[in-house]
């Protein structure tokens, strides 16, 4: 009888339980719909725009033209392929350096060090200083009349007359590639500080006993046991960047020539200024397939590393 009341006190708790998640299901619906309806239909819609020729000036004369939009793209458009070359440049760029110069800072803010804490806080100013207060302030630093940067290599003798940071093509396209990292390598700090922290001392002292150095540690220990983290990180640093819009075009306009042009610019132009909504959604559609491989690669790489 004890058994009865208490299977059934049982079933009543399940069913309870099982009525308040439909409930909170429920209650879901509404704020699911509209999260669907403000981010799948514009998402549809580029899509769709992509396949047709429609120009902001000409509305009335919009068209389906199937593929002609890409097919110009991916085998015309000479602007186009320079400036997939240089976001290619610029996204692998940021991303290794900003990896490099995270995980130099990492492995120094990880020793027991005086005043580490207010050391951390600051390494993690570039991350949360909104884009344009940062660009506002650079555009300060490079200037080659009044800028910091250049005077002070004036006054020390590096250099005999101001460096054009921003007017000059070559010249901006790493300078761009600089400010960026300046942004980006908090996150890596991060999370490869969290990485290192995980790691077991004991496996350090292990290997000093054996006779392993600092570089043998770094390159056995270190970078193996923090292979997780990185490529984590690494991925979603490349969505960022390669997708980022505001950190070149605060900073130059896509200029000097269009020289800092990246593909989320580029797009940017086409549709509000050269008024080609047709092609400019053909551009942010080819952006969504490359940023869908790198996703679906870093997929792979993590089944890849829960199978081995």
């Amino acid at each position: 009888m004890q058994r009865s009341e208490s299977s059934r006190g049982t079933g009543k708790r399940k069913a309870a339980r099982l009525e308040s998640k439909r409930l909170g299901y429920f209650l879901t619906i509404p704020s699911s719909i509209l999260i669907l309806a403000i981010s799948f239909y514009p998402l549809i819609q580029g899509i769709s725009l992509s396949f047709e020729s429609y120009n902001l000036m000409k509305p009335k004369k919009r068209k389906f033209v199937g593929f002609d939009n890409f097919k110009e793209l991916l085998f015309s458009d000479n602007e186009f392929h320079s400036v997939l070359f240089y976001s290619f440049v610029y996204t692998i760029a940021v991303v290794l350096l900003a990896y490099v110069f995270g995980l130099f800072l990492a492995m120094l803010l990880k020793r027991d060090i005086k005043g580490r804490g207010i050391y951390r806080t600051l390494v993690l100013l570039p991350w949360v200083v909104a884009p344009s207060i940062a660009a506002i302030n650079w555009l300060w630093l490079l200037n080659d009349q009044i800028g910091f940067i250049n005077n002070v290599l004036q006054k020390i003798g590096l250099i005999s007359k101001p460096i054009l940071f921003i007017a000059e093509p070559k010249i901006a396209q790493i300078t761009v590639i600089f400010t960026s990292v300046w942004r980006s390598f908090p996150f890596m700090l991060i999370v490869v500080l969290a990485g290192l922290q995980s790691i077991p001392k004991d496996l350090y002292e292990s290997a000093y006993i054996d006779g392993a150095g600092f570089w043998k540690s770094f390159f056995h220990i270190t970078m193996p046991m923090i292979r997780g983290v990185s490529t984590v990180c690494i991925i979603l640093q490349l969505i960022w960047t390669f997708n980022n819009f505001e950190n070149i075009y605060l900073l130059t306009n896509g200029g000097p020539n269009d020289a800092t042009y990246t593909l989320p610019i580029l797009t940017y132009f086409t549709a509000f200024f050269r008024s080609k909504i047709g092609y400019a959604s053909a551009i942010a559609t080819l952006m969504l397939v490359v940023l869908l491989v790198i996703s679906l690669i870093y997929l792979k790489i993590q089944k890849n590393r829960e199978n081995g």
